[in-house]
């Protein structure tokens, strides 16, 4: 049984291509395009499995571009658990301009889900063994119940899974009502939770304790980027640093991090060893191109670094 549940509502066939210069109203010579599965749980688990943990991975497929989803999950083996749904899988498209290193992003909303489709997404939850951590990440379609996540949140606590969610909002501040294991807000999205101005550490670390105070969650990972992360948990807050490497693209960096985070902890490392792993992993698919992720490899090799920068030896 796999130790991991992700899930992903609005999964997302990214495409990427590289052209020299973006210029309007010129027909562009683009270089040919990349295909890859995206979502944000999706990514976590495409992730986890270069990291040599299977994960159980719910997620939305229809039409076409579900068929061509589906078989490139297939190619990396991705233990997959698809509902099948009657509206077309949705793309995101980006785009590196080669003049400039200049990276544009553009996502498509995706379609409606039936309500029944919503309800038989938490029953795979619901009927799924063994597991120990549920990840939920990347947005709703349109039209979904604003309160889903919470939904989610209660099928976790059904499940006695620990509970990680990565979403903004209106629906963090709903889920964090019911209950979350661990959340991951940068500093907007941390602004946004408390209505306070996230400037410096000094105030970045008070608002984690209000969240911490205020809400019902047990482990609060601030992502900085570049200035590396702080965690903060009722008992402490620790701050860690992230490895200096060359920006090439921000894409799946996000859940790179969730997922070297729950990696770890499936293993049983301690929390700050995971969210140290966690930052190595985020800052290795930095250093991937357009829509690649991490190396297990490359992951590794800058945790090991970081270790030794924190630690010493």
């Amino acid at each position: 049984m796999d130790k991991i549940i992700t899930l992903t509502v609005n999964p997302a066939l990214d495409v990427y291509t590289t052209v020299d210069k973006l210029e309007p109203e010129k027909k562009l010579r683009c270089a040919a395009s990349t295909k890859d599965p995206g979502g944000g749980g999706v990514n976590v688990s495409r992730v986890l499995k270069r990291l040599g943990t299977d994960a159980h991975t719910i997620y939305t497929r229809g039409g076409y571009t579900g068929g061509i989803f589906g078989s490139l999950l297939d190619g990396e083996d991705i233990h997959q658990d698809a509902l099948e749904v009657k509206n077309d899988l949705r793309q995101n498209f980006a785009v590196s301009e080669t003049s400039s290193g200049d990276l544009y992003r553009f996502g498509f909303p995706g379609a409606e889900l039936q309500e029944e489709e919503y309800e038989e997404l938490l029953e795979k939850i619901r009927g799924s063994k063994g597991s120990e951590f549920l990840v939920a990440s990347g947005s709703l379609p349109p039209g979904a119940p604003e309160d889903y996540y919470t939904q989610v949140a209660k099928v976790a606590a059904e499940k006695n899974l620990k509970f990680i969610i990565d979403t903004s909002g209106e629906a963090l501040r709903e889920v964090l009502n019911v209950g979350a294991y661990l959340i991951k807000p940068n500093k907007d999205e941390l602004s946004d939770l408390t209505g306070k101005e996230a400037g410096n550490r000094e105030e970045q670390k008070k608002l984690l304790q209000e969240v911490l105070d205020n809400y019902n969650v047990e482990v609060i990972v601030l992502s900085l980027g570049p200035d590396g992360a702080i965690m903060a948990t009722q008992n402490k807050i620790v701050e860690f640093p992230a490895p200096k490497v060359d920006f090439i693209s921000s894409i799946g960096a996000g859940d790179s991090m969730v997922a070297g985070m729950v990696c770890s902890l499936s293993r049983g490392n301690d929390i700050e060893d995971a969210v140290l792993f966690g930052i190595a992993c985020g800052s290795a698919t930095i250093k991937s191109p357009g829509t690649e992720l991490l190396t297990r490899e490359n992951a590794e090799k800058l945790f090991r670094e970081l270790k030794v920068e924190v630690n010493g030896s």
